[in-house]
């Protein structure tokens, strides 16, 4: 027997040893969807990664690529950016923030389609410094399908600014964030 049938069979063996944990990797009916807050002075800037499955990448991509022309241009990725930032309520110390898009980068389309990709919007919203116990929430109710999501915080100190976060809180579902921090200079 050659090598060939050799490696062949080892390549199937590996499938069939490795395929349903691989599969588990990315799940193919959900969007797995990633929240990266990051606090530095006077402003929360937020990285969302969504990365849709095949199976519901189409409702994803239809309400991304608004002409169906299979090209998402800047404007529809704003516009997309916009729509997912208003069902993503921020709020510090109990106040309401305002997220602005600040660039939206969209993988090719068959990428999405296929489940090889991440979309990326990147955000910010005025936070006012001032030293002393700070709260945040962080909600996200973006869903285009069933998701998987989770959010995490950053800390970016500047210009003698220090954070130092005491507590932290995600829901069971992933979609609420909550975060006690400390500010100091």
């Amino acid at each position: 027997m050659g090598a060939g049938p050799v490696r062949r069979r080892a390549a199937l063996a590996a499938a069939f040893a490795f395929g349903p944990s691989l599969a588990l990797a990315h799940p193919l009916d959900e969007v797995v969807q990633g929240a990266y807050l990051t606090l530095a002075p006077g402003e929360v800037r937020l990285e969302l990664d969504l990365t849709p499955g095949s199976m519901v990448a189409g409702t994803l991509l239809a309400r991304l690529d608004t002409d169906g022309d299979r090209v998402v241009s800047q404007a529809e990725a704003h516009a997309f950016a916009a729509e997912v930032l208003k069902q993503a309520p921020l709020r510090l110390d109990g106040r309401k923030a305002v997220w602005r898009v600040r660039s939206v980068t969209v993988p090719p389309y068959a990428n999405l389609e296929t489940a090889s990709d991440t979309m990326k919007i990147f955000a910010v919203a005025e936070r006012p410094t001032r030293e002393g116990r700070r709260a945040l929430v962080f909600e996200n109710r973006y869903a285009p399908a069933k998701s998987q999501v989770i959010a995490n915080i950053f800390l970016q100190p500047a210009g003698g600014w220090r954070y130092r976060v005491t507590a932290q809180r995600h829901s069971p579902d992933g979609r609420r964030y909550e975060a006690s921090y400390i500010v100091e200079r």
